[in-house]
């Protein structure tokens, strides 16, 4: 895949780079420096694939030999801090040909150096294996002037610093505090030197990197284009990675692992995995975007068909109001006739306790008091047989421990101590715990009945609101006209099963509205007859429940003489 990739970089000759020494290796060419007298030659020919020179208009003809080139503007540059020339280095995408290699860097140099006066040599490298391809591209750092053939004079001046207001900058002197002043008292600004090289600006950099990436884009495939923004400025999040170097690369060659290329690597990996998230939540996002936009054409179907006529609800408001108030009436006096029932069924279980108790609760008695005659047994002895009757309580509490779990396996604390007053106890500890444990189901009835009787006595006091007698009052007319005229419905349309849920519907009180099960009252007198009949239906399935044998509230038999 095309990677996108330039860099540009000084031959400074205050670092130690001189022009002639670089030509030497990007073009694996043996050259000869006129100023120093040295001879550079750094091999590696198997890497240069091709090197040419390629100059402006109205350059001299002997510089299409780069070693003539080179050596002219390193004896042009006389200063110890020259920069006789820049080195640009771009990264060749694989997708192209050998022919399309030196076209696109022909075409790049021609727009961007050559059209601006530099005169610039090419060499297209790649590694050992045929990977890696990349130029360089070596700049003369003066333009060469089209009408004299020679380099031009000017590559900076001196300018005046300005401030944030546009103004000059006093020069002071540190002594005084005061500004500097020449010998005929004139004031002294600061000044700077500003480059006229086109090359040291920062627009004609960043016009370099973005033709560079136009003009690779001209030859390759959609699929495959380069872009010259880094990925802050493309707004994209993801991890750039680092350069790794040939060094790193020989690392990796020789079997070993690169620290640099290891990062990369992870990088490439963290990248792959956040755009294969992305990919995922677009796709997520088109789906519900499909979805929307159905509903919408459903929702628009439906409003454009004709809303039928509302019935006149006024007519059936005050049975409403009083239906809905009759509803809560009921409903909070069913809650009540249950809370009855079960503190009637608390106190029986109550009573039932005190003359029986439970199968558990007898069974655990029978074991704990085997425990405990053992024990006793130890107590009393004397101290010549406690040891061994000590010995034998322990035992037998341990076994009848294990009985004791097995009888009752829900009883957290199940170990029988061994000594006589523990283990009475641990006796009415266990009595108190399997008497709470039969009775907390009815005593946690009552009071949830209790909290659902403040809900209900609550929602009573309350008036219906508008919109419940509405809703209700509604439905009351439309089973009136239904019950009138049966062959309504059939030319109502046929529902979509797309319509909003109706949130207008009375409270939920825990039982279904009586008219949800029987047919509209045609007058009031049959209204308060269905209210009637209700009423003696719910008397009488409580009447019923009360006749049923509860074995907990049932007394036990009486002892009777034998006598005749």
């Amino acid at each position: 895949m095309a990677i996108y990739h330039l860099s540009v970089s000084n031959v400074s000759r205050a670092s130690g780079s001189k022009a002639t020494a670089t030509l030497s290796y990007i073009s694996g060419r043996r050259v000869h420096d006129e100023r120093r007298g040295e001879t550079y030659d750094y091999g590696r020919k198997e890497r240069v694939l091709r090197v040419g020179t390629l100059l402006p208009e109205g350059a001299p003809a002997e510089f299409a030999d780069p070693a003539v080139l080179f050596n002219a503007v390193e004896l042009h540059e006389t200063g110890r801090t020259a920069r006789p020339a820049k080195k640009i280095v771009v990264a060749l995408p694989r997708e192209f040909t050998p022919r399309q290699r030196v076209q696109a860097l022909e075409e790049y140099i021609r727009e961007n150096l050559n059209a601006d006066g530099y005169a610039a040599t090419y060499a297209i490298h790649e590694d050992r294996e045929g990977n890696n391809p990349h130029a360089h591209i070596l700049v003369a750092n003066r333009q060469i002037d089209p009408a004299t053939g020679g380099w031009a004079r000017l590559k900076q001046r001196m300018e005046y610093v300005l401030d944030e207001r546009g103004e000059r900058v006093p020069l002071i002197d540190p002594e005084t505090g005061r500004q500097k002043t020449d010998k005929r008292g004139r004031r002294q600004w600061k000044r700077t030197s500003v480059s006229l090289n086109p090359l040291d600006r920062k627009a004609k950099l960043k016009a370099l990197r973005e033709s560079w990436a136009n003009t690779c884009n001209a030859r390759l495939d959609e699929t495959a284009r380069i872009d010259h923004r880094s990925l802050e400025d493309q707004g994209s999040d993801l991890e750039p990675t680092i350069h790794e170097g040939y060094a790193a690369r020989a690392i990796e060659r020789a079997g070993g692992v690169s620290e640099r290329c290891q990062t990369n690597r992870e990088i490439r990996r963290s990248n792959s995995l956040l755009t294969a998230v992305r990919a995922e939540l677009g796709r997520i996002f088109d789906r519900l975007g499909e979805l929307f936009a159905a509903k919408i054409g459903r929702l628009r179907r439906r409003q454009a068909r004709p809303e039928p006529a509302e019935p006149n609800w006024r007519y059936f408001e005050g049975d409403a109001r009083r239906q809905l108030e009759a509803d809560k009436a009921d409903h909070t006096a069913a809650i009540r006739g249950k809370l009855m029932d079960a503190r009637a069924d608390v106190g029986n279980r109550e009573e039932w306790w005190r003359s029986h108790g439970t199968e558990e609760h007898e069974a655990a008695k029978q074991i704990i008091d085997v425990a405990r005659a053992a024990s006793r047994e130890a107590r009393d002895a004397n101290i010549f047989k406690r040891g061994r009757l000590l010995r034998n309580a322990e035992q037998v509490a341990g076994e009848q421990s294990e009985r004791l779990r097995g009888a009752v396996p829900w009883l957290e604390d199940a170990d029988i101590p061994a000594d006589w007053d523990q283990a009475n106890r641990f006796r009415m500890r266990t009595t108190k715990a399997i008497y709470d444990h039969d009775m907390q189901p009815r005593t946690r009835l009552v009071a949830e009945l209790e909290r659902r009787l403040e809900q209900a006595e609550r929602a009573e006091s309350e008036r219906p609101s508008p919109e419940q007698v509405k809703a209700l009052a509604l439905r009351m007319a439309e089973q009136r006209a239904q019950a009138e005229n049966p062959t309504q419905d059939t030319k109502r349309p046929a529902p979509s099963g797309d319509e909003p849920l109706d949130l207008s519907e009375p409270e939920d009180w825990g039982e279904a509205s009586p008219f949800e099960s029987r047919q509209a009252p045609r007058t009031k007198a049959d209204l308060l007859n269905e209210i009637r009949q209700r009423t003696n239906r719910l008397t009488g399935q409580r009447e019923a429940e009360q006749r049923q044998i509860d074995p907990w509230s049932a007394q036990p038999p009486q002892r009777r003489g034998h006598g005749r």
